[in-house]
């Protein structure tokens, strides 16, 4: 249940986020977090997410993002994939 409740929470918070396509430099090295209940995030803008439109069930994604202080982060979170678990 905690799992679902951490799930939900994740989505409600990012989905009216509209995802930049500007992506983190390449020579950016960052140190992805594991995302805890109740973490406070200081997102300005997000740089890079993972794709999971195609994939189904419960997935890792992984959040690049810019602070409003200029900083790069990156955060690890599992959400639903985009594809229904129907056959059909």
């Amino acid at each position: 249940m905690k799992f679902a409740a951490l799930n939900a929470t994740l989505i409600a918070a990012f989905a009216p986020m509209a995802f930049a396509s500007e992506k983190a430099p390449v020579n950016t090295k960052v140190e992805v977090q594991e995302y805890q209940y109740g973490m406070q995030l200081d997102i300005d803008q997000v740089l890079q997410r993972t794709d999971n439109s195609r994939k189904s069930g419960v997935v890792p994604s992984v959040m690049v993002y810019r602070d409003s202080q200029g900083e790069v982060h990156a955060v690890r979170f599992v959400e639903w994939g985009g594809l229904s678990n129907q056959n059909g």
